[in-house]
């Protein structure tokens, strides 16, 4: 899983070079080979609803009213604030998602911030902060 995992990093970090056939390939083979069942036993948070598959690495905090699956892993020191749905994603490790957001088939890069509120994201390569709407659409 972390070989993979280092591939799909490596290939976001130049995205120039990188189709986004051969992202979304990779991504869906991540989950289809690497998410079979969960891992949910280290996080931070009060009842949040999981739909298998769901990895989450060591001091994951999840907000209130949280639904995170099918097909999610969370890298390890991320924040998921309150009101978020993920599905078919990966999130790298120290990400912090803001309130109200919806990701889904999205990969978040190591130390990325996503604090736009109410917006949902389809189909996307996050990398760096994203505070407003206008941003992520740049």
């Amino acid at each position: 899983m972390k070989k993979d995992l280092k591939e799909i990093e490596k290939i976001v970090s130049d995205l120039e070079l990188n189709s986004q056939v051969q992202i979304r390939e990779m991504l869906s083979n991540f989950l289809q080979t690497h998410l079979t069942r969960n891992k949910i036993d280290k996080f931070i948070g009060d009842y949040p609803t999981f739909i298998e598959p769901v990895h989450l690495e060591e001091n994951v905090k999840i907000g209130d009213d949280v639904l995170l699956g099918p097909n999610v892993y969370i890298g390890k020191n991320s924040d998921i604030k309150d009101y978020v749905e993920i599905s078919n994603s990966v999130l790298f490790d120290n990400v912090i998602i803001g309130e109200n957001i919806k990701l889904d088939n999205c990969i978040i890069g190591k130390n990325a911030l996503l604090s736009c509120e109410n917006i949902s994201v389809d189909n996307c390569v996050i990398v760096g902060n994203v505070r407003t709407k206008e941003e992520l659409y740049k």
